[in-house]
């Protein structure tokens, strides 16, 4: 392999957008070597000698932000403007999933649409495509209709047969572009089981290591076989923080065949390469960042030569997002519309249809606005005067929010399952469900439909399980939990009507918030729900949302109970009936867990 560098075309700030925009920075040279996908025709031979530029321009973890959808629309004009006719446009997962309430109310469908406006047609399988179920996903999200290829490669094959629950999942596409056969591999991320349902997880049925599925699917594209089609450059999209496509360790490393890696997951800005010198991508999240970079392609197949070069948006227009190669696109569409010189250099570099990209997304944006303000908008509680329910800085005490929360779905399954008080219900919530950090966004003591709907924007049913006292203080002690030889404290929400006391095994006290170095383990003691004594061999039913209580977020304690079940009713519209019948709602309840020394 041979690596060469290239140095930053310097940005000059105010200057406007030249007709044929600077290319940039660092500059990965890699031989490499390549299969098509079905359905595609075999590529002719081409002229060693043949150089042809092909653009790429990424998105991450976009969520469903439509909000920002006008400066990824504008972003990627700039990117077409740059090599007009030869750009392809790929996200490498969670298009949507988590998102605000514009799009969620409606199951993201105007991110779909407003996608197929930008005319996105590449995306790796995120974890949280898969929110409402492997068969929404399938059946509804991958429609070809809403022109989207979705790729995961560590999928099972048989999962991706016909009659397989992820039929519409492929390991790869090509795209002839420029005369150039680009070749994306999708792959998702193997800690699957971590962040979806056990369901969701076997129904997904990831049976490889999600590098090792792109190294197979790689090596294929790059066999020098034309029976089975070749590729002249190979992308993988991979739904999984950076680090997984930097391992070095034999078996764990992403191969020499790949020529550039895009990840995402952890809506992290990062740089780095693989092992075998390509570089590795990650472009932030939320429509906030784009990477754009250049694949300079000379010859084809296995001979052909890669030159990976980042592309520069910029020329005062744009922002490096700490990281090269990735750009800041906030208040990118300002550039666009009459207000910004840069409007006129895009049409004199042939770029005359740059507006209609970002007035179709505008529109789709202010369609979907319109209608959610109108459901939206409707009042479903309010607050005390002075009360505050919102998440805490530091992770290390219980949060108002949270304890409100599992007071909602305590509530919720009292009401559905059992509203005796000879079996005491406690309720839980978790940091990661709650997707704002304030449940009155606007300060006004009143909470909207959408309020509830945007910090609960993730599919989770209201469920019940029934544990042991025992089982209920395993899942306590599960708050703390050992990092480098250190306990990390991470409060789950509790109800109001649960205390406890906790200890260390005596190696060091531990003060909520801190990291404290060989502090051993935490016991659970003095456990009282609604001032009742709670003893290992009693019976406690808990209460939650689904994703939780199967053991969600490592809470892995919650699978020993039995009897799970869910209720048909989301967690956030639990919160909606808690606060209808709780007007005025305020805080006043204690932290549960006080250290015992």
């Amino acid at each position: 392999m041979k690596l060469g560098r290239r140095t930053m075309a310097g940005r000059r700030p105010g200057v406007v957008i030249a007709v044929v925009i600077a290319l940039a920075a660092t500059a990965f040279i890699v031989p490499r070597a390549s299969a098509t996908n079905p359905g595609i025709g075999l590529f002719p031979g081409t002229d060693a000698s043949d150089t042809r530029t092909v653009t790429i321009a990424d998105i991450t973890d976009f969520h469903g932000h439509v909000e920002r959808g006008e400066d990824n629309a504008s972003a990627y004009a700039l990117a077409e403007a740059h090599n007009p006719g030869a750009m392809v446009k790929v996200s490498a997962g969670d298009l949507v999933g988590g998102s605000p309430y514009e799009s969620a109310f409606e199951q993201d469908r105007p991110t779909l649409d407003m996608a197929r406006a930008w005319g996105l047609t590449i995306s790796a399988m995120g974890n949280h495509e898969l929110d409402r179920g492997v068969k929404d996903f399938n059946d509804r999200i991958a429609d070809p209709a809403n022109g989207i290829d979705w790729l995961c490669a560590n999928v099972s094959a048989a999962n991706k047969s016909p009659n397989g629950k992820l039929s519409r999942v492929k390991d790869y596409v090509i795209r002839k572009v420029n005369g150039k056969r680009i070749a994306f591999v999708g792959a998702l991320t193997d800690a699957l089981g971590a962040v979806a349902t056990p369901q969701i997880t076997r129904d997904a049925d990831l049976t490889e290591d999600a590098v090792h599925a792109i190294n197979r699917v790689a090596d294929r594209l790059r066999d020098g076989s034309e029976a089975n089609g070749e590729a002249d450059a190979v992308v993988a999209l991979l739904h999984a923080d950076a680090s997984a496509a930097e391992g070095t360790k034999r078996g764990e490393a992403i191969d020499g065949n790949v020529d550039l890696v895009y990840t995402g997951h952890s809506h992290a800005i990062k740089r780095g390469r693989t092992a075998a010198g390509a570089p590795v991508i990650e472009a932030g999240s939320f429509g906030r960042q784009m990477a754009v970079q250049d694949l300079v392609i000379t010859g084809s197949g296995r001979h052909a030569k890669v030159e990976v070069r980042d592309v520069d948006l910029g020329n005062g227009m744009t922002q490096t997002a700490n990281a090269k190669g990735v750009y800041d696109l906030k208040g990118l569409v300002e550039g666009w519309n009459g207000a910004h010189v840069g409007q006129a250099a895009w049409q004199s570099a042939g770029a005359d249809d740059a507006a209609p990209i970002v007035r179709r997304t505008d529109d789709i944006y202010a369609a979907a606005a319109d209608r959610a303000d109108r459901v939206g908008s409707r009042v479903v509680g309010t607050i005390a005067k002075g009360s505050y329910f919102g998440k805490v800085a530091s992770r290390g005490t219980e949060s108002a929010l949270g304890m409100l929360v599992a007071d909602a779905e305590r509530d919720a399954v009292r009401r559905a399952f059992y509203a005796g008080d000879r079996i005491p219900v406690i309720g839980f919530s978790n940091d990661g469900s709650l997707r704002t950090d304030n449940l009155d966004l606007n300060g006004d003591g009143k909470i909207s439909l959408r309020e509830v709907d945007s910090m609960m924007a993730l599919q989770f049913k209201v469920a019940k399980r029934v544990l042991t006292g025992r089982q209920l203080k395993a899942v306590l002690a599960q708050q703390w939990r050992g990092k480098a030889g250190r306990l990390v404290v991470s409060r789950l929400g509790v109800s109001s009507n649960v205390s406890y006391r906790y200890t260390t095994d005596g190696k060091a006290p531990l003060v909520p918030g801190e990291s404290v170095e060989d502090a051993g383990s935490v016991s659970i003691v003095d456990l009282k729900i609604d001032g009742r004594p709670i003893d290992d061999d009693d019976l406690v039913i808990a209460a939650s949302n689904s994703f939780l209580l199967q053991g969600g977020d490592r809470y892995t304690a919650f699978r020993a109970g039995t009897d799970y079940r869910e209720l048909d009713k989301g967690y956030g519209q639990a919160l909606v009936d808690y606060l209808s019948r709780h007007p005025k709602v305020g805080f006043s309840a204690p932290v549960t867990g006080t250290v015992l020394v």
